[in-house]
């Protein structure tokens, strides 16, 4: 039985994964020479995190926030719906406020995201407004105007977001929507052109997902995934770095030498490799919460200290930082609901922002992943 299996089972209750509540994690919040983004620095490695503007305007949230991440990925503030809420207008006040965040505390804004196929990220006004003559001279105003106005102040954006799903029936694989519907395939083009004009100096990313486990529907994904960065690089599409989801399943494995080859085809590509929405799903994993706690806290350890040395990765942003916020909570259908009716526990700080195991292991990762020891008591990931 593996280490994962064991954890998950509910077995090996003295293997020293428990911390004191005077451990690291909680001196975290205090001690800014010890701060993850400041572990972090030592691989250079930038540290992100995902929150809204609510979020924010939450003072001990917005302390923990600033004080260990480099870089933030708004929540929806710069997605479609947010920003052009009418086909004749543009709302750019909460995004703003976001970016004013972010320079006042001298993080990073990584924008999420310019393009996606599901029709839940789009205005309702698609449907009445769009067609196959308008829609590339709309995608290409839409992105002149965004990443034109916040040229050289957000740093990266995600141009395209999930542009490939296991279940297409297209055999490319490509998500179907709005965009593939009116423009076909050519709208990745159009999309990656128009942000490169908009701002010669952002890093252009491919927002993946279902690729990181060891599951046939996710190795499908990975070799559409390959599939598509040849065929983009080949046309001359911009394509700079491929973002890496990493919604985990905590009760599967990853995705082992299969995943790590992906990884291998992406660099010998030429392009980055970037973890962009890091999280551990529990809705399978049984147990106390203290014995679930231990379980997503040893994904988060695997996970960072085996994909960021293989993917050279300098950037790591993570999607759940508090259980107060856990998405998988609010999803439907019911299977993104645990069977006994409690709430998912994913986050580096629980409901109270009190950190957890998953915030030892984070720092225990990024001790691990700069060549120094977790401190003794902390995080024992070798018992």
């Amino acid at each position: 039985m593996t280490r994962r299996e064991m954890l998950i089972h509910g077995l090996g209750l003295g293997s020293g994964l428990l911390f004191s509540p005077r451990s690291s994690a909680s001196m975290l919040l205090e001690d800014a020479s010890s701060s993850l983004k400041a572990l972090a620095a030592r691989s250079h490695l930038k540290l992100g995190v995902q929150a809204s503007k609510a979020n924010l305007q939450v003072p001990e949230f917005a302390k923990f926030v600033t004080q260990n991440f480099s870089l933030l990925t708004p929540g929806n503030e710069l997605k479609w719906p947010r920003l052009r809420p009418t086909p004749d207008s543009y709302t750019f006040d909460d995004a703003d406020w976001m970016l004013n965040f972010c320079q006042s505390h001298d993080m990073l804004l990584h924008g999420h995201n310019l393009c996606w196929n599901n029709p839940t990220a789009n205005p309702p006004w698609f449907p009445s407004v769009l067609t196959k003559q308008n829609a590339e001279q709309q995608l290409t105003d839409y992105i002149t105007t965004v990443v034109g106005r916040y040229r050289g102040k957000i740093e990266s954006w995600d141009v395209v977001n999930e542009p490939v799903v296991f279940w297409s029936k297209r055999p490319d694989g490509l998500y179907p929507g709005v965009w593939i519907n009116l423009l076909g395939p050519q709208y990745l083009d159009i999309a990656f052109h128009a942000a490169r004009a908009a701002d010669p100096s952002a890093l252009l990313v491919l927002n993946c997902y279902y690729i990181e486990q060891d599951q046939p529907n996710f190795e499908r994904t990975r070799e559409l995934t390959i599939a598509l960065l040849q065929q983009l690089l080949k046309r001359g599409v911009p394509v700079q770095a491929i973002g890496i989801e990493s919604h985990l399943d905590a009760s599967a494995p990853f995705g082992g030498p299969a995943f790590l080859e992906f990884i291998r085809k992406v660099r010998a590509l030429g392009l980055q490799v970037l973890i962009t929405e890091l999280d551990a799903d529990d809705t399978n994993v049984q147990g106390s919460d203290q014995q679930r706690d231990r379980v997503v806290a040893q994904c988060y350890y695997d996970y960072l200290t085996q994909v960021v040395p293989a993917g050279n990765t300098n950037r790591v942003i993570f999607w759940t930082p508090s259980d107060r916020w856990d998405w998988l909570n609010s999803m439907q259908p019911a299977k993104f609901h645990r069977a006994d009716g409690r709430p998912h526990r994913p986050g580096l700080l629980d409901d109270s922002f009190r950190p957890k195991q998953a915030m030892a292991a984070v720092e225990a990762a990024l001790r691990t992943l700069s060549g120094s020891r977790p401190r003794p008591g902390e995080w024992d990931n070798r018992s």
